[in-house]
């Protein structure tokens, strides 16, 4: 049986969303980014803003530095979940087979639902329907046999529409567009295959797969197939257990190790906070950070046992740090991941001690004060080094 995989888009996700809850942002030049870290990177950019030459991925500095009238937002994350679970909702009733990639971007496997739905582009259609009526936000879908055609037709059709691409025309649809619209290909291959002459797919495609892996490693492989249209990955379901992801770029890059304290435990602190309002507790922490050069250092550490408060866990994430702070190079940002999450459990007051319960209070009380004034209503000591 032939496959209909489909690709939903919500057209610049994080700034669409935010402009259903106010209008007046509406044609003018918005870009969500965190706005304490002027070397901060822009998460997502309106069409109007990317007119004035603001992309994903661009400084917030130079994109200012471009555009006089731009209006910075700051990143809502728990907004951006809502609204990517409201469209799976609208999705899953068209298949059971979703595959989320991230926030507002989707595959459905639509193979063997015709009768329920009709063709595959009726189906997309009224998927593209039914977000724009319920959610306010418009889509791009991208109809094919497989997950890469499906998704390039989508950006094709950027910011608004629907592209099909018949059953066995796979390769002659990709062959015209430049090379760049294969995943993957960043400035570095794409100047490699420029020094080939290679900059349209079509081209790419006449490279014997021995060269190309000769060139580009297993990746030519990949990039081969790639560009005959071939693409056997099926559409996966999530399996990833839930998890709670808190990250920081620095002001400045630095090796002090104070400040690196300060902003993990700040990390920590506002991750611990989203356990207790989402009523988890981690068993295990990731923690990974980013130096000037670009290069990454990871480690995961277990949890000596279940928790969600940020002094029970701190020790633990003050460790792992130390051991990934192995180069003399100044650290960028980082990055905490607390998972094995499991559902609240009450703690058996038999074995806590008082001075226990009492910081478990403590940080309740603090709880209530933020959740009453504010997430900057009140912070540790230990923390504004970082103001």
């Amino acid at each position: 049986m032939e496959r209909s995989i489909l690709y939903v888009d919500i057209t610049a996700f994080a700034v669409s969303v935010e402009t259903v809850l106010e209008p007046r942002l509406r044609g003018r030049p918005v870009v969500v980014a965190v706005q304490t870290a002027n070397r901060s990177l822009i998460y997502a950019s309106s069409y109007e803003a990317r007119r004035a030459g603001i992309h994903r991925g661009m400084p917030l500095q130079e994109a200012r530095r471009l555009c006089r009238e731009l209006i910075v937002l700051p990143p809502n994350k728990p907004l951006y979940a809502r609204a990517t679970q409201a469209m799976l909702d609208i999705l899953s009733r068209f298949s059971p087979v979703i595959e989320p990639v991230r926030y507002g971007h989707a595959y459905l496997d639509m193979t063997g639902t015709q009768r329920l739905f009709g063709s595959p582009i009726d189906a997309a259609a009224k998927a593209q329907r039914e977000i724009r009526d319920r959610l306010n936000l418009e889509a791009t879908v991208g109809v094919a046999t497989n997950k890469l055609v499906s998704k390039i037709a989508s950006d094709i059709v950027k910011p608004t529409g629907l592209q099909s691409v018949r059953p066995g025309y796979e390769e002659r649809f990709l062959s015209p567009l430049p090379v760049h619209y294969l995943p993957g290909v960043g400035k570095t291959t794409l100047q490699q295959l420029a020094e080939l002459n290679v900059r349209y797919i079509r081209q790419l495609a006449q490279i014997p797969v021995t060269d190309l892996t000769h060139l580009l490693g297993r990746r030519g492989i990949l990039l081969h197939q790639w560009a005959h249209g071939i693409d056997p990955r099926p559409v996966q379901p999530p399996r990833r257990q839930p998890s709670i992801v808190e990250e920081e770029i620095l002001p400045e890059d630095t090796n002090a190790i104070p400040l690196l304290r300060a902003l993990l435990f700040r990390l920590l602190e506002r991750a611990c906070r989203r356990l207790r309002q989402e009523h988890w507790m981690a068993h295990r922490l990731h923690l990974w950070l980013r130096y000037s050069d670009g290069v990454e250092n990871r480690g995961e550490m277990p949890l000596a046992f279940p928790s969600q408060y940020e002094h029970e866990i701190y020790p633990v994430a003050e460790e792992a740090l130390v051991h990934l702070l192995t180069r003399r190079v100044r650290v960028r940002s980082l990055h905490l991941e607390l998972k094995e999450l499991r559902p609240e459990m009450r703690q058996l007051t038999l074995f806590q001690s008082e001075a226990g319960e009492r910081r478990e209070k403590l940080v309740r009380a603090l709880d209530r004060i933020r959740d009453r004034f504010g997430e900057r209503a009140i912070d540790y000591a230990h923390t504004l080094v970082l103001q």
